[in-house]
């Protein structure tokens, strides 16, 4: 029984070295990502643009074609897609409503179940007769949102 005892010491010592080690890759790695600057002006320009989000209620009722974001701030593919969504505002915000509805708000679970939201950034292309066009999910390509705008103010008769 002797003979065993060193053995389980130095493997208990290296789990626990392997533990600690994975540990402080996953701090480090968690501390980068959460203050990067990427991240963070991602995060600010989430911020702003909800700021300047159109209620939606209004959106849906002012006649005008509507894109609906569900987004989250801790979501890194939303705080990516910021600056892209913030050009299309820039663009085409005087003919489109811009929605943006944060999915860890309480007051948007409606809104999650009718749309059927099942990830962040989720988007809905919607005509101003209210028709849902285009659903788009993740970290979308500026050329196909790009397109689906096209579509949206000049739909094919």
């Amino acid at each position: 029984m002797d003979s065993t005892q060193p053995k389980l010491r130095f493997y208990l010592f290296v789990a626990l070295f392997i533990l600690f080690c994975g540990a402080c890759f996953f701090f480090i790695r968690l501390d980068r990502a959460a203050a990067s600057p990427s991240s963070l002006s991602g995060l600010a320009a989430l911020r702003e643009m909800s700021a300047q989000s159109v209620p939606l209620d209004r959106a849906l009722s002012n006649g005008r074609p509507t894109l609906i974001e569900f987004y989250a701030d801790w979501c890194t593919s939303c705080q990516a897609l910021a600056p892209t969504i913030s050009q299309f505002h820039e663009q085409y915000g005087s003919q489109v409503n811009f929605v943006m509805l944060n999915v860890d708000q309480p007051q948007w679970q409606q809104q999650l179940q009718q749309y059927q939201v099942r990830g962040v950034p989720q988007f809905f292309f919607i005509k101003s007769d209210r028709t849902v066009i285009k659903t788009l999910v993740g970290a979308v390509p500026q050329p196909i949102l790009s397109s689906w705008f096209e579509k949206l103010l000049h739909p094919i008769s």
